[in-house]
């Protein structure tokens, strides 16, 4: 079949029938790409609330054995002492100069866990169970980490490729979300449910992370892993 297509006085053109199949064709793929491109920016503009995070609570427990070696662990609670070495370390497995350890939790598409850090500086977040843990750490998405950290008492901040200061009521405790499947890390003030903030570039679930945890180095203050029952 063809058509034939005046375009001018002077110019007719002959289209052919599987010309104008491929036209339509490729068109309506192009709409379908453009909505399905719509229909994803708006689920990722979509927070879960901590109602249906906390559905997806996991057990996480300390791996004293990534402890930096003056951490001392008592059960699920986590606290800087400053006058020795808390054991005997495996200095293949532990981070050795920054104040860190890692948690140790089943593995699920969803997980949430809640941490007590009544305090004035910690981190928390999560790591590549592969990550760096010698010498200076670089909090970066890109370098395996998706954490905040609180300092001084007055800064949250996200610690993104470039540090973003939080304009959020300091929490005395944190809840913890990550969600492999749409590539979130989210955390959440815990007391009051709110959003702190939401990594949108989170690992997948090749990633492995597990959660990670920090009192930081400048007291004696415990956090604690917290059992969202108790709370």
């Amino acid at each position: 079949m063809e058509i034939a297509l005046h375009l001018g006085p002077l110019i007719t053109t002959v289209v052919t029938f599987p010309v104008i199949s491929f036209v339509f064709h490729t068109l309506f793929w192009f709409i379908t790409a453009i909505v399905d491109a719509s229909a994803r920016s708006r689920k990722n503009t979509t927070e879960c609330d901590i109602n249906q995070a906390r559905s997806h609570e996991v057990d996480v427990t300390l791996d004293v054995d990534t402890a930096h070696p003056k951490l001392k662990i008592n059960g699920k609670s986590l606290q800087w002492i400053d006058e020795s070495k808390q054991r005997h370390i495996n200095i293949e497995n532990c981070f050795d100069e920054e104040p860190f350890v890692l948690g140790n939790m089943g593995r699920a598409w969803k997980s949430y866990w809640e941490v007590n850090v009544k305090k004035d500086d910690w981190v928390l977040g999560v790591a590549k169970a592969t990550t760096q843990k010698k010498g200076p750490l670089v909090f970066r998405p890109k370098c395996g980490f998706w954490v905040i950290r609180l300092s001084n008492g007055q800064r949250l901040k996200a610690m993104e490729d470039e540090e973003h200061v939080l304009k959020k009521g300091i929490p005395d405790k944190v809840g913890i979300y990550l969600d492999y499947q749409e590539k979130k890390v989210i955390f959440f003030n815990a007391v009051d449910g709110s959003l702190s903030y939401s990594f949108i570039n989170g690992p997948s679930y090749q990633d492995d992370v597990l959660p990670l945890l920090s009192p930081w180095n400048n007291d004696a203050k415990p956090i604690t892993i917290l059992s969202i029952t108790a709370t």
